[in-house]
């Protein structure tokens, strides 16, 4: 018996590390599910250094920020974030979308069922590419735009010990062209699937184990990592993306576990011929307490951190 898996993973959306902070931007159906308001903002900066040839810089930067927060009168949460990802050759990707996730218990667990709407734009400055043949048709001449509505689904669970979750992006794969010649390039639909365990050690010390799983159903890139957390204030874990990085995460609760602050660094064990060799991801969030509306908001357990 063998088994063996496709990974080459051409990246659409945007990448980041510390994805079990990022729940709601994977999955729609983990909006407001915290029982907190949050305020979440990240910047990755992807093969830090990297030159190409023909354009200074050129290595892919990301920034996000989202708010996610529960709304009792609604049944479940409601979210918005907005992404800028500049991957490069001229080329970025912007996302502005609200996300709405019904909620609904069954027994000790909460289960979200979410959907994603809004705006997905793509840039494209065909004068920083090189193309093989000079006046390509299938090149656009300076710097074009589209933009067209984009949608997403999914469900999660929760539950102060585990938490998993599956997800699709780009439902409805919307389709752009940038060239004078009759091409589509769509956005490919895509699946996530993501999953952490909270495992107490001591009093003081909690183990979590984490995955995620992304494919566009042609294509899979896992990825395996566990956190160590002290006390519920800081923590430490190593993270590894299959046939790509591994990673080293930090992190703290701050000013009574009202701010997040957390750093990533990726080491490209893989194509180091064709990238620089280090990732590295801000994250902060701040807590807040979420809009009183109807029945008083769960009380969360603190030793569980997400």
């Amino acid at each position: 018996m063998s088994l063996s898996i496709s990974c080459v993973y051409g990246q659409v959306d945007p990448q980041f590390t510390q994805y079990v902070f990022n729940s709601m931007y994977l999955n729609p159906g983990a909006t407001g599910i915290q029982g907190k308001t949050n305020i979440t903002a990240i910047y990755r900066t992807q093969w830090t250094g990297y030159t190409g040839t023909t354009d200074p810089g050129g290595a892919p930067n990301t920034q996000q920020i989202s708010v996610s927060s529960p709304f009792n009168a609604l049944g479940g949460g409601l979210g918005l974030y907005i992404s800028n990802d500049m991957i490069g050759a001229g080329s970025i990707n912007r996302e502005l979308t609200a996300n709405y996730s019904f909620h609904k218990r069954f027994g000790v667990n909460l289960v979200g069922f979410g959907v994603s709407a809004g705006m997905y734009s793509r840039i494209l400055d065909g004068d920083k590419l090189r193309p093989r043949e000079d006046e390509d048709p299938s090149l656009p001449s300076g710097r074009v735009s589209q933009s067209l509505p984009d949608f997403g689904a999914g469900i999660f669970l929760y539950n102060p010990s585990y938490q998993l979750g599956v997800a699709l992006k780009h439902i409805n794969q919307p389709e752009y062209s940038f060239s004078t010649v009759s091409a589509n390039s769509p956005l490919p639909r895509t699946l996530n699937v993501s999953g952490s365990v909270l495992i107490g050690l001591s009093y003081t010390l909690d183990l979590s184990p984490m995955f995620l799983i992304k494919s566009d159903f042609k294509t899979v890139s896992p990825e395996l990592g566990a956190l160590v957390t002290y006390n519920n204030s800081l923590w430490a874990g190593l993270n590894y993306r299959y046939q790509d990085a591994a990673s080293v995460i930090l992190g703290s609760n701050l000013l009574n576990n009202k701010l997040r602050i957390g750093y990533a660094m990726d080491y490209v064990a893989f194509g180091q011929e064709a990238k620089a060799p280090t990732s590295h991801e801000i994250l902060l969030t701040f807590f807040l307490n979420p809009p009183r509306a109807g029945k008083k908001s769960i009380i969360r357990t603190p030793r569980y951190r997400y």
